[in-house]
């Protein structure tokens, strides 16, 4: 929970700075190329929470891997090695891509069908959305297949879901059948 809590912190930080220097879009950005490549590269996790290289050799490697960020965003990763909390930064930049989007009214959408759904009936869907949940936002949409859900789909943003799954459907009407009205109750 220590890791979590001091991501947080660091998170904030950086995202003050990106909003005072007007240069939260690039950061956010390289954030989320930092977080995707410290997910795909097992290597390079292992390299970042590796207790046997000292701070100023990750320094100089993670300068050199990330020669193409910004300035800020070096710097940034400098100051988190220099404080021995290079094994957060995937955390730090999970955390703030989240701040980010909460500051410019983004939301994730996660869309879960059976096969895979084409843009234009993503973009309906997050329509029928839109009108339930508020417009006031920007979504950002997720997909994923779940062939479990035989057909229809199911739309998560935050904590509300509507499931319009046929195997919500199936199993709505399975209770309906199980309720028989029909039958005398002793």
């Amino acid at each position: 929970m220590t890791g979590f809590r001091a991501a947080k912190r660091y998170a904030k930080g950086l995202m003050l700075f990106a909003t005072d220097s007007g240069k939260g879009e690039e950061i956010n950005r390289e954030m989320i190329d930092l977080k995707n490549s410290i997910q795909n590269s097992r290597e390079l996790a292992q390299f970042l929470s590796s207790p046997v290289l000292d701070s100023r050799r990750k320094n100089d490697i993670a300068r050199e891997l990330f020669k193409d960020f910004s300035p800020a965003t070096q710097n940034f990763i400098t100051l988190v090695i220099r404080q021995r909390r290079e094994g957060l930064l995937r955390q730090i930049a999970t955390q703030f891509n989240e701040l980010y989007d909460q500051s410019n009214n983004v939301r994730t959408a996660e869309v879960i069908s059976a096969a895979e759904l084409s843009e234009e009936i993503v973009q309906e869907i997050l329509a029928k959305a839109k009108s339930k949940m508020g417009e006031e936002y920007t979504y950002k949409i997720n997909q994923k297949i779940n062939s479990d859900l035989i057909g229809g789909y199911i739309l998560r943003v935050g904590d509300k879901q509507i499931d319009s799954s046929l195997r919500a459907s199936l199993n709505k009407l399975k209770k309906e059948f199980d309720i028989n009205d029909y039958i005398a109750k002793i």
